[in-house]
């Protein structure tokens, strides 16, 4: 509502192509950040970032068929073109939604192998059966 006029080009513009382009590049930094911020820092499980796109997905879909439903009421400023615009950004959208989070959970590498923690942990547990074995009361 507030920069359509120079965010949404009209599908009949010449600078349609390179402002969709830059506005769904804009989108898929801004969800592929947030869901590295969820898979990194808030829920740290295999297949959060995942849940995260399937959940944002089906909220922003949601809202987004009442946006177009209402559009007279929501998108009253919009020309036709502008609103053509903005469904195929939405569409578009929605679609890194689902496949973004998806690529950062396979990216992002889980295993116990390679931490620290893990590999003292694991050596404590030699060290308890080792002195377990060799112990031999007289």
């Amino acid at each position: 509502m507030l920069f359509g006029d120079w965010v949404l080009v009209a599908a009949e513009d010449r600078q349609f192509g390179a402002s969709l382009f830059l506005l769904e590049a804009l989108t898929a930094l801004v969800i592929l950040g947030v869901a590295l911020v969820v898979r990194l820092r808030l829920f740290r499980t295999p297949g959060s970032a995942t849940r995260f796109g399937f959940v944002g997905a089906l909220i922003g879909l949601l809202l987004n068929t009442f946006v177009l439903l209402y559009r007279d009421k929501v998108l009253y400023d919009l020309d036709q073109g502008q609103y053509h615009t903005f469904t195929v950004w939405m569409t578009l959208a929605y679609a890194l939604f689902l496949l973004l989070p998806a690529i950062a959970d396979r990216l992002i590498r889980t295993g116990s192998a390679g931490t620290a923690h893990d590999v003292r942990a694991d050596e404590g547990q030699y060290a308890e059966d080792d002195s377990a074995a060799s112990y031999r009361p007289e």
